[in-house]
């Protein structure tokens, strides 16, 4: 459906593209000629059915498009035929792929997925695997697969078909063009769904018109950012407008509950609770311990609370008083202990088989009400995800076993740090679980002592500080006497810990941590960084911090559909030894196996992709840098110093136009991703301030953190592309 008629841009018309042309077209077969971007959204309505219900039978596509769809200007011609069963029409190779045929080698094809798609997770171990389960059976064509029937595909599976080759063959197959709409065309004409469905490559196809708002980022159940493609939107999500909360098919996990938890966190109300009481759930029994604690710091001491386990499945239920659920939202959100969606769905599929999947509801922190889930989660729905894990970490070399997932994870993460144990590497279910167990231990070791929040500070971090701990100095780093302030405060008085992120949020400010950090070690402080936006990657933070604490869901992910979070402790460090005892007595794996999995086949690329991110971001800073439409741009190349830099600056980069009032139509016509979070294989971007500050614009403005500020996380896409995309947006303004 179209957006609320509050929400649609200038012009925007509610008659479908793919309507208007098919019923102008009475012939069976129809041919239209249309440019990039109108020729890309067509395609993807006429496959969504208009077309199919029109013309009849089953709809292919001919597509001739540039790499980018947005950065030419040669028409694309698009046939839609209506096709006999056993026609013998030419099947395109969806995903940006060169044609296949059936007479295409299954080998071929499958090796060209692996490298001109990576980001859709195949890889040439798993390759190897499936070929083989293809040669037993004397497959060896695209058309020897055509053949196959549902039942001999289960069979394949059963003989170690690796997870999402079927996919990738289906979509070539019966897809055409857009591989996330593919379906398979029954001889009744009803689509069958896959087991699987591939992402849809958000590179060179985001979502970025204002009738995509809700659609998860990237297309997966477990996606970890949503597409808000309107300035509109960001205000509508803000100040809770039905109209916007009614599109999302889900939100940034520890914001929106993912509708998995929100329908698990309702089971256990039906299990535990009384009238006038609700229930949350936390991934142990220390958590929902932790978490009681932080409702009667909030609430009163005298908070009627009760914890108990939900069936045997070592998540603990928090059932408390109605009226107490924004101190639970609120522990929630700052501390990071979440269930993740993976899980959920997982215990949901063993214990409440008899609930549907559409009934449920998402839920804003904050916010009492619940909202019914919407068709845009239905459709990334799939059954298949706990097989495809359990799949894979059968049949991968390195991943028999979960445990061993994690293992892989802590040596990557200690090769790429500079740290010299794995046993210094702590993983967890989200990147604030890893800064809130280091805040702790900092206040553990010197209690009732106050912290320093050095830059402008992360809200959920400043938070842990001030409302859970004994307090906290806020110094912001553009003052140009910020060392001067931290030295007079470690002088007066025995201070917890300096936090930090490096580089800074949203602005990229990259203090002196050189000086920094051996001002700390005189005076005996520890250091505590987040290295989350330029990743360690490209920034050595172990090497002059106590403490590194990163999100994983980022930069390291890379695909956006895994929450996780590491801490890592410098093993030479003064503090080494009290924060190791404090961290080992209170750590306990939270980290869902399946995540691991997840996380370890995303992150394998990690080092070759931010290599890549580096090169695309640093012209397009360039252009934009030079561009007379830019009033001011902030990137972290500022620092060039060995010891602190390794490989480049990262791929996030803040700036705000000169025409204030422009912002929201140049963001509107910027034809990348729009939503929150960082660090995805594709460019997403998001006015930062609005989405992490509405209720304090004015205090973050006095801050030097403009209110129309717009923050861009760079992704694979090349150089010139982007460059084009922001372009053409910035002209559309002039």
């Amino acid at each position: 459906p179209p957006p609320p008629t509050s929400l649609q841009p200038k012009g925007y018309s509610t008659t479908r593209p793919a309507q208007r042309a098919a019923c102008s077209q009475s012939r069976p077969r129809t041919t239209m000629l249309m440019h990039g971007a109108r020729a890309v959204r067509v395609l993807r309505r006429l496959q969504r059915g208009a077309a199919k219900q029109i013309l009849g039978g089953r709809v292919c596509f001919r597509a001739q498009c540039p790499a980018s769809r947005f950065s030419s200007q040669a028409p694309a011609e698009v046939k839609c035929d209506k096709m006999e069963e056993n026609g013998e029409e030419e099947k395109l190779g969806a995903m940006g792929l060169p044609k296949f045929d059936r007479n295409s080698c299954l080998e071929t094809i499958l090796k060209a997925v692996v490298e001109q798609r990576p980001d859709i997770g195949l890889t040439m171990n798993g390759v190897a695997t499936s070929l083989e389960a293809f040669e037993k059976n004397g497959l060896e064509t695209l058309g020897d697969a055509e053949k196959l029937s549902e039942r001999q595909w289960e069979e394949l599976d059963d003989e170690g078909l690796m997870p999402g080759t079927e996919t990738v063959l289906k979509t070539i197959l019966y897809g055409g063009f857009f591989p996330e709409y593919a379906t398979e065309v029954a001889s009744n004409g009803e689509p069958l769904d896959f087991k699987a469905r591939l992402s849809r490559n958000l590179t060179i196809d985001p979502f970025w018109e204002a009738d995509e708002i809700g659609e998860p980022l990237p297309s997966s159940p477990h996606a970890c950012s949503v597409s808000m493609p309107c300035w509109e939107h960001i205000v509508g999500y803000e100040e809770g407008d039905p109209a916007v909360w009614d599109a999302l098919a889900l939100g940034y996990p520890r914001f929106v509950v993912h509708p998995y938890i929100a329908r698990l966190f309702r089971s256990c109300e039906r299990e535990f609770a009384k009238y006038g009481e609700s229930c949350f759930a936390f991934p142990s029994k220390k958590v929902a311990e932790r978490a009681c604690n932080y409702i009667r710091h909030k609430n009163g001491e005298n908070t009627p609370l009760r914890i108990h386990e939900y069936k045997e499945t070592g998540i603990w239920a928090v059932i408390f008083p109605s009226g107490a659920r924004d101190a639970v939202l609120k522990f929630w959100q700052h501390f990071g202990f979440v269930i993740s969606s993976r899980w959920a769905e997982d215990v949901l599929k063993q214990h409440c088989c008899e609930d549907r999947i559409e009934e449920f509801p998402v839920v804003k922190p904050c916010d009492v009400r619940t909202h019914t889930l919407p068709e845009s989660f239905q459709r990334w729905y799939t059954e298949s995800s706990e097989e495809a894990c359990e799949k894979v970490s059968k049949r991968q070399g390195v991943l028999e076993c979960p445990d061993q997932a994690k293992t892989v994870l802590k040596t990557r993460l200690a090769e790429a740090s500079g740290a010299k144990s794995i046993d210094d590497v702590f993983l967890y279910p989200s990147g604030m679980a890893a800064i809130s167990s280091g805040l702790l231990a900092a206040q553990a070791t010197f209690p009732s002592c106050k912290s320093i929040q050095l830059g402008f500070p992360y809200l959920d971090v400043f938070k842990i500080q001030t409302v859970w701990g004994p307090g906290a100095h806020f110094i912001s780093d553009m003052n140009p006497d910020w060392l001067d302030q931290v030295t007079n405060l470690v002088k007066e008085q025995q201070i917890s810990s300096v936090v930090l992120e490096y580089p800074g949020n949203p602005l990229l400010q990259v203090p002196d941590i050189l000086a920094l950090s051996a001002l700390l070690q005189e005076h005996g402080v520890p250091l505590i960084v987040d290295d989350t936006i330029g990743s360690c990657a490209n920034f050595n933070m172990l090497e002059h911090a106590d403490v590194v604490v990163t999100s994983l869901t980022k930069w390291f992910c890379g695909t956006g559909d895994v929450m996780a979070g590491s801490m890592i402790l410098k093993r030479n460090s003064q503090f080494f030894e009290r924060f190791k005892k404090f961290t080992e007595s209170e750590f306990e794996d939270n980290f869902y196996h399946k995540d691991a999995v997840a996380l370890e086949m995303n992150s394998r690329s990690f080092i070759p992709r931010m290599e890549k991110v580096n090169e695309t971001t640093k012209p397009l800073v360039e252009f934009l840098r030079a561009h007379p439409s830019i009033e001011k741009l902030w990137y972290p190349d500022s620092v060039n110093d060995q010891s602190v830099v390794k490989r480049g600056h990262g791929g996030l980069f803040s700036f705000i136009l000169k025409d204030k009032e422009k912002s929201m139509d140049f963001y509107r016509n910027l034809r990348v991703c729009k939503g929150p979070s960082l660090g995805t294989n594709f460019t997403i971007a998001c006015p930062y301030t609005l989405l992490a500050h509405y209720d304090e614009l004015d205090w973050a403005e006095g801050l030097g953190i403009p209110s129309h500020l717009i923050r861009v996380s760079t992704g694979l896409e090349e150089p010139d592309d982007l460059i084009q995309r922001f372009g053409y947006a910035l002209d559309s303004v002039e």
